[in-house]
């Protein structure tokens, strides 16, 4: 066997290997399921991402409420206090 025999074979078992993994389904599966995975990563780390604004944006939210709920609460007790005096005043 020449040495150009032996070098044409082993380029026709690479192009054939090669060949054979890019139709493997098993190896296919493989590399699809790594790039799902990639894009799961990178999907999880946005949606964490996500989450922190939205909590973030929810305590904002919860503290000027409860700001105004204490507003309400102070205006109700003086307009309360207004109404007795009143009522003491009248009597």
């Amino acid at each position: 066997m020449s040495s150009d025999d032996r070098e044409r074979t082993l380029t026709d078992v690479e192009k054939t290997f090669y060949k054979t993994m890019i139709n493997n389904t098993v190896f296919s599966s493989l590399n699809r399921s790594v790039s799902a995975l990639e894009k799961l990563a990178v999907n999880t780390e946005a949606l964490t991402a996500e989450l922190k604004n939205a909590n973030d944006s929810s305590t904002k939210l919860a503290k000027s409420l409860n700001w105004l709920t204490f507003s309400a609460v102070v205006i109700a007790a003086g307009a309360l206090i207004l109404e007795v005096y009143k009522l003491c005043a009248a009597s």
